[in-house]
C-alpha cells in the first residue's frame, strides 16, 4: 500500500497554527465520547494553538489518496486526524466530510504503544542537555511554586520561578529521575521536580482557561538565551493511524504510524 503522507524525520515549526481540538469520537461500537481539549493544545489569547506543521508542513501526496484531495481537503483531513490523534485511547474512530466536495473519510486509532526513537530537543543554551527520557509533551498544571533549575539538581542555578497554578509545557521526565524537562515557545528552559507538577485534565483546562490562568501571554518567561539542538534517546508514545477515504463510489485506504513529539504534536513517520 502506498503511503497517505509520507514525511521524513523533520523537526518542523510549530508556532501559531490553529485549528480546534475539542469534539467527539464515536468508538468501533457506535459509542461516542466528548474529548474536551487535550494538554497538547493551549490557549493564548482566547486562541486555540496547536501543531499541525507535521502533517500539512510537508504535504507530498502521492498515494490514491493523495490523487483524490485537493489543497483545501487535504489541510481540512490532516486537521481531522491530529484531532483524533489527541484524543486518548484506541479503536476510537471520526468520520470527515469536504465542505465543497463530494469527499469523505473514516480515520481510526489503534495500537497505541510506547517506542524508542532519538528525538531533538531545542533548549536555552545555559540548560544542561538531558539524558535518556521519556517523551511526554503535554501541559501541566503548577501545584505549588515552583523552581526552574538549570540542570537536575536542587542545588543548581534557579531560572526561574513558575506561580501556583499557572502552566507550562512538559517536554518528557528524565529516565529513572523525579524531573521534569519543561520548556517555553519551544525551547526547553530548565528542570521541574514532578512534585510540583500536576497533568492537565479536560475540566482542568476549562477551568484554567475561564480563570486567566492559561493566558501564556501573561505568564513569566524564562530569561532570553541563545538556544541548542540535542538529540536524546526517548521513550515515545506512537499510534496507528487508518483512513479510508471515498469519492464517488470510489475508494481508497492507508494505515500509518504517527508519534507524539515533545512539543505536543502527533506526527507521521
Amino acid at each position: 500500500m502506498r503511503d497517505f503522507y509520507r514525511i521524513g524525520a523533520k523537526t518542523f515549526s510549530i508556532l501559531c497554527i490553529s485549528v480546534s481540538i475539542s469534539g467527539c469520537v464515536t468508538d468501533q461500537s457506535g459509542n461516542t465520547a466528548q474529548t474536551g481539549t487535550e494538554p497538547g493544545v493551549h490557549t493564548t489569547r482566547n486562541h486555540v494553538v496547536a501543531g499541525l506543521a507535521s502533517l500539512i508542513g510537508g504535504e507530498s501526496f502521492g498515494s490514491s489518496i493523495g490523487n483524490m484531495l485537493d489543497n483545501m481537503d487535504r489541510k481540512a483531513l490532516a486537521r481531522k486526524q491530529q484531532q483524533l490523534l489527541m484524543a486518548q485511547g484506541d479503536n476510537r474512530t471520526v468520520t470527515w466530510q469536504s465542505d465543497h466536495s463530494a469527499m469523505r473519510a473514516t480515520i481510526t486509532t489503534s495500537n497505541t504503544r510506547q517506542e524508542e526513537k532519538s528525538i531533538r530537543i531545542v533548549r536555552n543554551a545555559n540548560v544542561a542537555a538531558p539524558g535518556s527520557i521519556h517523551a511526554i509533551g503535554a501541559r501541566y498544571q503548577v501545584t505549588s511554586a515552583a523552581p526552574v533549575y538549570l540542570s537536575p539538581s536542587t542545588s543548581a542555578t534557579v531560572a526561574m520561578t513558575l506561580p501556583t497554578q499557572s502552566t507550562i509545557m512538559v517536554v518528557g521526565q528524565l529516565t529513572g529521575q523525579n524531573w521534569m524537562l519543561v520548556s517555553q515557545q519551544g525551547r526547553a528552559i530548565g528542570y521541574v521536580t514532578t512534585s510540583a507538577l500536576h497533568p492537565m485534565t479536560a475540566a482542568s483546562h476549562h477551568a484554567a482557561s475561564s480563570s486567566g490562568t492559561f493566558d501564556l501571554d501573561a505568564a513569566p518567561s524564562a530569561p532570553a538565551s541563545k538556544t541548542v539542538s540535542s538529540t536524546v534517546n526517548a521513550s515515545v508514545t506512537c499510534r496507528d493511524l487508518k483512513t479510508v477515504a471515498t469519492d464517488k463510489g470510489k475508494s481508497s485506504t492507508a494505515t500509518e504510524t504517527a508519534c507524539r513529539s515533545p512539543q505536543g504534536v502527533w506526527e507521521l513517520n
